[in-house]
């Protein structure tokens, strides 16, 4: 994993950050050592093998020059997509003889990688992937991999259909009329396979992990100091109670760990950033993000909340959102939700970031 910043805490423990340099999106985990599950859910989605177990985890500088075409492919793809086009399923053997030497009208490649994926059949000119699909994808487990696959897929600029294995054995001359419909209604695709690659892989957002990683191991919301870093940003409304009641330091940035966040934002300059907390079960979102927080909130099912209800004084949320005008969300977990559980909505969320 590329760390681009690190940092030291008080116990030792270390603060990075990871991801896509020229990303415009920001993604962080507990800043309260009580609340774990952004840290579980953040190295999962930088570390969960892809969805077909024959494909390694992709980086985009495993990507290889171009080929004659001007298609870039994945040289540990290689060897893969070359097994499963000397392997075909009888389903895609059939409809191979109908796309291949474009018979339709345009070329198609067939066991083709994309990304951290070998799509079943693609045409390039009209952004076009078929998928030949049997019954073991009409599971739940199945489904839900094959909908974070074609999600991906979309992402990079492509129409991606699925067609049962039955209707190529019922009704071949069917599907190679819809096939051919379909790409009469595809727009070509501008600017060529080459303007995929920045989508492609785990690419265009930053992450840090663990922001409270003294927190995390002593088992408490604050750090090795007793600060809560939720309230120590250089905020208007920073306050030293006489009680210290929102435990936020002697001074505002008086803690490594906001000055970390800080001197990232002040480096990067993220457009969204995206904090993982619980336990509340809402989407609060601050400055101009309340678009981003209704999009959020129809993938997780959580109400969108544009204020916490009690004080927050110093909160990063008042730093980054309203003071700074970034589009800040505060994603509120349920933390009686097992953690595996959240990994399809937090990680459809990650991925709208784009």
């Amino acid at each position: 994993m590329n760390k681009l910043r690190t940092a030291k805490t008080k116990l030792g423990n270390e603060i990075y950050l990871t991801g896509d340099e020229s990303a415009k999106a920001l993604v962080i985990g507990v800043f309260h050592g009580d609340e774990p599950q952004g840290k579980y859910l953040i190295e999962k989605y930088l570390t969960e093998p892809p969805c077909n177990p024959l494909v390694p985890h992709l980086e985009i500088e495993d990507f290889g020059p171009p080929s004659r075409g001007g298609h870039r492919y994945n040289k540990k793809l290689l060897s893969t997509a070359r097994m499963l086009r000397n392997n075909m399923t009888e389903p895609e053997v059939i409809l191979w003889q109908y796309l291949k030497q474009s018979q339709l009208g345009y070329k198609f490649r067939r066991q083709q990688p994309i990304g951290r994926y070998i799509v079943d059949f693609v045409c390039f000119e009209r952004k076009l992937i078929i998928e030949l699909d049997g019954g073991q994808h009409n599971t739940s487990i199945n489904i839900a991999k094959d909908v974070k696959r074609d999600d991906f897929l979309r992402q990079a600029g492509f129409n991606v259909v699925r067609i049962w294995n039955n209707y190529i054995y019922e009704n071949i001359d069917a599907v190679v009329n819809y096939i051919l419909s379909l790409l009469k209604a595809c727009p070509p695709l501008e600017g060529g396979p080459k303007s995929l690659i920045s989508r492609w892989g785990r690419g265009g957002k930053l992450f840090i992990p663990c922001l409270n990683p003294d927190g995390l191991q002593l088992g408490q919301r604050t750090n090795a100091n007793g600060v809560d870093i939720n309230r120590n940003f250089p905020t208007k409304n920073w306050a030293l109670t006489e009680k210290n009641e929102f435990f936020g330091g002697e001074k505002p940035a008086s803690e490594i760990e906001t000055q970390f966040v800080i001197d990232i934002i002040n480096e990067y300059k993220p457009e969204i950033i995206l904090t993982l907390h619980a336990p509340f079960k809402v989407v609060n979102y601050d400055g101009p993000a309340e678009q981003l927080a209704e999009k959020i909130s129809k993938i997780i099912n959580y109400p969108v909340e544009p204020n916490i209800g009690y004080p927050t004084p110093g909160s990063f949320g008042t730093y980054a959102g309203v003071e700074r005008q970034i589009k800040t969300i505060t994603l509120e977990l349920d933390e009686k939700c097992p953690q595996d559980d959240l990994v399809k909505p937090v990680f459809e969320i990650f991925d709208c970031l784009l």
